[in-house]
């Protein structure tokens, strides 16, 4: 929502960094002239978009994000799932039939105490997580870092590089502030930028 939001993926691009970004959605379901302004720009200066799925009453507008990134984006879309339990697990198996190859990666994401939960990773979903997609086949499948210590001893064959190596979190307000990720919300960098 912020004003300068595709002058900063502009600037990004032109400095020879390919930005990404995930959305909830809103803005990028509504078609209106702002939605279009924000798929030009991802079209012209973004590799991908993640689409989160963590909040099920904004679903809808994640639905249409993702629509209207796959027809006029022109980037790699990516959907979020946070995996909690043995129902997200089976939203996020409904979800990779329902999309099929268009979706570049199903990033998942564990649960985790932080924010506005106080809960985790219930025991034995990663198991059956790991099951279900050994079953049905899944490739296109991508594990944030606080999956690590799972991934250690997984049947799925995966790459596992450190956390936080190909991601950071901007917070954009009066200065731009890069942090490690949104768990981790100490400043690696402040650039005061003039508004």
């Amino acid at each position: 929502i912020h004003p300068k939001f595709t002058d900063f993926l502009q600037t990004v691009y032109e400095t020879e960094v390919v930005p990404n970004y995930t959305t909830n959605g809103i803005i990028l379901s509504k078609n209106d002239d702002r939605c279009k302004e924000i798929l030009e720009a991802t079209k012209a200066y973004c590799g991908g978009v993640a689409v989160s799925f963590g909040n099920k009453t904004l679903r809808k507008y994640a639905l249409k994000a993702i629509t209207n990134l796959l027809l006029y984006g022109d980037c790699k879309v990516m959907i979020h799932h946070i995996i909690s339990d043995k129902e997200s697990v089976d939203d996020f198996i409904k979800s990779v039939s329902n999309f099929g190859k268009d979706i570049h990666y199903h990033v998942l994401l564990p649960l985790m105490p932080h924010g506005r939960s106080n809960k985790g990773l219930e025991d034995g979903v990663f198991e059956y997580l790991q099951d279900e997609i050994l079953f049905n086949d899944i490739n296109n499948v991508a594990f944030r870092a606080n999956f690590y210590k799972y991934l250690e001893n997984s049947k799925i064959p995966v790459s596992v590089y450190p956390q936080e190596t190909y991601s950071k979190n901007v917070i954009l307000n009066e200065k731009v502030v890069i942090t490690p990720s949104s768990f981790n919300l100490n400043p690696i960098e402040t650039i005061k930028v003039d508004i």
